[in-house]
């Protein structure tokens, strides 16, 4: 039973990181764009141990870095944030809470996960934009994704 919810986890996963790279990535708004994939990490996170969830994030935010050609930065920005975060979203995932606090516990888990993306990115010298520019680029995807993920918290059906 775990060896096939483990299987089928790694195919939904898999299946929004093509999600991701073929739809996502062109709704942008204002040069920002949501991340579906760390949305289903921070729900890993609420189940799952951290080793598993960390070994999720590296496989998924490495194929993601493939389809991208950005080879090892989201890998490094979502395992930072997992590993960073992880004991505090699995302690306080027992409660139920209402969507104003799921948007807040994304937003940071996002702004966590963009500072260290575009931290790397600053030192490879990929986004040659302003300083300013980056930071509203940083806030505008960290809200994006915070409220895609306040969204899916509404639908889900296991309310």
């Amino acid at each position: 039973m775990n060896r096939t919810n483990n299987i089928r986890l790694i195919l939904i996963g898999l299946g929004f990181v093509v999600l991701q790279v073929v739809l996502l990535r062109h709704l942008q708004i204002f040069g920002a764009e949501p991340d579906l994939i760390l949305v289903f990490l921070l729900w890993l996170c609420k189940s799952k141990s951290r080793t598993i969830v960390l070994l999720y994030a590296a496989l998924l935010a490495f194929t993601q870095d493939a389809l991208l050609d950005l080879w090892g930065i989201h890998l490094f920005s979502k395992t930072f944030m997992i590993f960073i975060l992880h004991p505090t979203l699995n302690r306080i995932s027992k409660n139920k809470f209402i969507f104003w606090q799921v948007l807040i516990i994304v937003f940071v888990s996002a702004l966590i996960h963009n500072i260290a993306f575009f931290g790397v990115t600053l030192f490879s010298e990929l986004y040659s934009s302003g300083g300013g520019q980056l930071a509203l680029r940083l806030l505008l995807s960290s809200f994006y994704t915070a409220f895609l993920g306040a969204f899916l918290q509404l639908v889900k059906e296991d309310n």
